[in-house]
């Protein structure tokens, strides 16, 4: 008992006093034997709060060179906080708040340094995430590196070259790896689309340039045919050095040309190669959509590029869902703001824009900003995940080290999975680098318009590649009909179309959300085969056409009802592990608008993808393994049509209301006969509820709280009136008074506020 008193006091004395004499206290209480464990925790978690605050460290970049803000910077601020508050409630980090701090380095490198010091030295950072720039990044890893090394703070990089952090064990890339993931890809996919004679133009002083050409010389097969590496003269690329580089690559008759020059100079040496009348196909390190904007479509030949999000003509289904489901999509818009900074305010090239045209969730800027920002927010919500056995009294750098730990052991491939609202998240031991497999994208020549390429690629326990057939596919609605909220299940009849030139068909796709009949377990799915997509005067070749007519379901956000928008999808994923694939749909503007559905106005239609996974355990060797796999959803919004609801239930509410408020004005002495009338207002009201449909809601509707309100107003006009008549009230005046303002003023003005609330629901 002494040791445990001495113990007590030492540790307070180190607190503020205020704590020390709580701690007194307790100590006191221990000695006399009330103070139980569960006090004693309850103390240890009282003392841990009032410690400070741990200290997540976010690495940003802003730009203000652009006209106007993209967004991702405030998407980066606004969901690392919400991040931040979310796991606060839960709990913290070892009973202990954290905070989420952001350092901008304004695309400086002393800057970049500064912020990467700071962030070191502060003894409560508990984690550092982001830093993006390779060349910034190793520069302050040069000036930084021991202290970083020694401090052992979990950092979760964006670092796209793995040599960088290769020398520190507490450093993360959300990157995927160079050499375990991006190159043996590509790698693969040369091999497989039979391009020889690979060839690679990219920028010497550009380190992630730099390693992609020396890491495309050691992967692929018999090396480079052609390797050149420009300079940059004031971030300018000499027009006479790159037409030397494409007439060597011309006179070499190279098959496939690797392009690392940056978004903004790939135009000019696009330009380059069609001016020397040489096209092979091109393979970009950048973003596609850039090429694809600047005079792609002439370029008589394809191009390709690598891709871990904003696939083309579908949506994230986490991001969109988490847009559409919240009460105000409106928060979810970052783009917009004026930069007032932005150097083409001043000559000219920024024009305003059109304050008519409002701002868009789903605009391709504003998502790419939301995929940023929830790509922090998951890693800020991976570091407490995976400090959550970390023992309240913990020191710091024991819970530092138990999140490296974690991250390269309870989160790698084939082990475990943290799943976040943008990304399933897992790390590579040996490099810890994310385990992300990227996409192929490829813009076809003539066409405009990016899509995936024919094949993709999944890394397997073993490391191997796993080709994933591109499943180029279209589902057009035709009716939905028979919409039960309560199981939760529609029936629905379309038409599956499917391009057949990679041996697609059917019978590798399973109907995910069809519904199971519970007798005989099987999916209630009828298949008809229109078209087995050989030559056909009336379809197209390699077309194959399948009318299909089953129950699915669907999973129903009834807290708006009946002013409600639900979302009702067909989700196609592989029927078997060994055939994976992935579904790329046509563009939105060419696919069939037109669908009929029985009491509900379709509003908008997308294809969401997501990828899932199986997670087993092996009950003899206790070895968890994750195999992942794609999923696609067609997705239909839809609004309920509210007319027979109104006439059913608003009118009949309305005019209950309207009786018993009339009520009140009818002579006192007939005071029987007013309650009368007010008591079968209520019973009326509560008549017209329990004849409504039962809906199975697990939650309180907007119809309940429609109704709940009326019997409220229905009781106060009841309480009012019997107030009134009270003789212990009627000789107070003022007290009068405000009882007849309440019966007259305040309950009708109620009432209006919730016909006002009902009808901006109605209309939303």
């Amino acid at each position: 008992m002494r040791s445990t008193l001495s113990g007590i006091f030492a540790k307070a004395r180190r607190l503020k006093p205020v704590t020390y004499a709580v701690a007194a206290f307790g100590a006191a209480l221990a000695a006399t034997g009330i103070l139980t464990p569960a006090n004693v925790q309850a103390a240890e978690d009282a003392e841990a709060a009032q410690r400070p605050p741990l200290v997540m460290q976010i690495f940003v970049t802003t730009k203000n060179d652009d006209c106007y803000d993209n967004g991702q910077f405030t998407a980066i601020k606004r969901l690392t906080t919400l991040a931040q508050h979310r796991i606060n409630r839960d709990g913290g980090i070892a009973g202990r708040r954290i905070l989420v701090n952001i350092l901008d380095d304004q695309r400086t490198q002393q800057k970049t340094t500064e912020n990467l010091a700071t962030a070191i030295a502060d003894p409560q950072t508990i984690a550092m995430i982001g830093l993006s720039n390779a060349t910034r990044a190793k520069a302050a890893f040069d000036a930084t590196g021991k202290d970083l090394k020694t401090s052992g703070i979990p950092f979760v990089s964006d670092i796209s070259v793995n040599d960088i952090i290769k020398d520190y064990p507490n450093v993360f890339t959300t990157r995927a790896s160079e050499d375990e993931e991006r190159l043996p890809v590509i790698a693969e996919f040369v091999k497989q689309s039979h391009f020889e004679r690979p060839a690679f133009i990219g920028i010497q002083s550009a380190l992630a340039s730099t390693n992609l050409g020396d890491g495309l010389n050691k992967y692929l097969t018999g090396g480079l045919t052609g390797d050149h590496r420009l300079q940059l003269v004031a971030d300018k690329l000499d027009p006479a050095e790159v037409a030397a580089a494409v007439a060597d690559l011309k006179s070499k008759n190279v098959g496939i040309v690797f392009l690392a020059v940056g978004g903004d100079r790939l135009k000019d040496v696009v330009k380059q190669f069609q001016d020397a009348g040489f096209t092979p196909p091109l393979f970009v390190s950048g973003r596609i959509d850039a090429l694809a904007g600047n005079g792609a479509d002439s370029y008589p030949n394809d191009a390709y590029q690598l891709a871990w999000d904003g696939l083309p003509d579908v949506y994230s289904e986490r991001l969109r869902e988490l847009t559409w489901s919240t009460a105000s999509p409106d928060q979810w818009i970052f783009e917009g703001r004026k930069n007032a900074s932005a150097p083409g305010w001043k000559d000219g090239t920024c024009k305003p824009r059109d304050e008519d045209i409002p701002l868009n969730v789903l605009d391709s800027d504003n998502m790419r900003a939301l995929s940023v920002g929830t790509q922090y927010a998951d890693i800020v919500s991976l570091i407490a995940e995976a400090a959550r056995s970390a023992e309240v009294t913990a020191a710091i750098p024991d819970v530092r080290k138990l999140i490296v730990e974690q991250l390269g052991t309870a989160y790698a491939p084939g082990r475990g999975i943290f799943k976040g609202r943008f990304d399933n998240w897992s790390f590579q031991p040996a490099s810890r680098a994310a385990a992300r497999t990227p996409m192929i994208l490829m813009l076809p020549h003539g066409r405009g318009q990016t899509q995936l390429a024919p094949f993709q690629f999944l890394h397997l326990r073993d490391q191997s590649l796993q080709r994933i057939d591109t499943l180029y596919a279209d589902i057009d609605l035709i009716r939905a009909e028979r919409i039960d909220d309560t199981d939760k299940t529609f029936f629905a009849s379309f038409y599956l179309s499917m391009n057949d030139r990679g041996g697609a068909s059917i019978e590798q796709i399973e109907f995910a959300n069809a519904y199971l009949e519970p007798g005989s377990n099987d999916r209630q799915i009828t298949v008809r085969a229109l078209h087995d997509g050989s030559q056909s005067a009336a379809y197209p070749d390699h077309m194959k056409i399948y009318q299909v007519t089953g129950k699915f379901v669907y999973s129903p956000d009834l807290s708006n009802y009946p002013f409600d928008t639900q979302r009702f999808s067909i989700d196609l994923r592989p029927k078997s592990g060994n055939t994976p694939f992935i579904v790329q749909p046509p563009p939105l503007k060419v696919r069939d608008h037109v669908v009929t559905v029985d009491g509900w106005d379709p509003k908008d239609q997308y294809v969401g993808y997501d990828q899932d996974f199986v997670r087993t355990v092996d009950a003899q060797t206790l070895e968890p393994s994750v195999f992942p796999f794609y999923k696609a959803s067609f997705v239909w919004l839809m609004k309920r049509e509210t007319t027979d609801y109104f006439l059913r239930v608003v009118v009949p509410l309305g005019f209950i209301l309207i009786i018993a408020y009339l009520s009140i004005f009818i002579s006192t002495h007939h005071f029987e006969a007013i309650v009368t009338i007010q008591v079968t207002a209520l019973l009326s009201a509560v008549a017209l509820y329990l004849a409504l449909p039962k809906l199975d809601a697990n939650t309180e509707t907007l119809s309940d709280r429609m109704f709940l309100f009326t019997y409220l107003m229905l009781s106060v006009i009841i309480a009012i009136t019997i107030a009134r008549e009270n003789k212990r009230i009627e000789p107070v005046r003022w007290l009068r008074r405000g009882l007849v303002f309440l019966h007259i003023v305040a309950v009708p003005a109620a009432v209006v506020a919730m016909a006002y609330y009902v009808y901006l629901a109605s209309i939303a």
